[in-house]
């Protein structure tokens, strides 16, 4: 049963994507090698590695008075869940209070990433490729709202997160060991009170911290 998830605007599910499938976004994304993994130097960079940092650490201004380089106390406290991702050999535990979203658009009823989703993704890997994030492992969750099949949304979000994975590793050079796609479908909803809006609909990245 299709579901109303899967229109233009929805964003949370991903698929496991061939290189071909992610199509002409490797033409035009410049190699990542060729960037320093310094996501202080981006400003939406900056705000998904501050979002992801560790509690005991985050990027800041350093003693003499420059940007980048610092580090600064989080005073927060964890909110873990435990969850079992699809196809992974063990639960996983997350913070709740180290996530951000993501904002990358599919076509309708689809997992195929479209045109425009490399700029955030970008962004998303050189902060995970800063060196105050690069010993952390991450959940790249796919969510859908109340509207339609339980089952469809779940798989729905599943493989939109891992369309966001996979593009992550084949153009991201980011580590394969270090993401792990989950779709929770309706399960984690953003707006409890509005279950069937389209903001409920999105794909976040999440601390993994055991």
């Amino acid at each position: 049963m299709k579901n109303a998830d899967e229109r233009k605007d929805s964003v949370e599910h991903p698929q496991m994507m061939s290189r071909r499938a992610l199509g002409g976004f490797v033409l035009s994304l410049p190699l990542l090698s060729a960037v320093p993994a310094l996501a202080q130097t981006d400003q939406a960079a900056t705000s998904i590695l501050r979002s992801l940092a560790p509690h005991d650490r985050a990027p800041g201004r350093s003693s003499g008075g420059g940007s980048g380089g610092g580090v600064v106390v989080r005073r927060v406290a964890p909110v873990p869940r435990r969850v079992h991702p699809r196809g992974y050999g063990s639960d996983v535990v997350i913070d709740l209070t180290r996530r951000v979203e993501v904002t990358v658009f599919f076509d309708n009823d689809s997992a195929a990433l479209r045109p425009g989703a490399e700029a955030t993704l970008l962004r998303l890997a050189l902060a995970l490729r800063d060196p105050i994030l690069l010993d952390q492992r991450f959940l790249i969750a796919g969510h859908t709202s109340r509207d339609g099949d339980y089952d469809y949304n779940v798989d729905l979000s599943h493989d939109r997160a891992a369309a966001v994975r996979d593009w992550l590793v084949s153009y991201g050079e980011i580590s394969p060991g270090r993401l792990v796609a989950h779709g929770f479908g309706p399960d984690m909803l953003r707006n409890p009170r509005s279950p069937y809006s389209p903001v409920n609909r999105r794909v976040e990245v999440i601390a993994i911290t055991g």
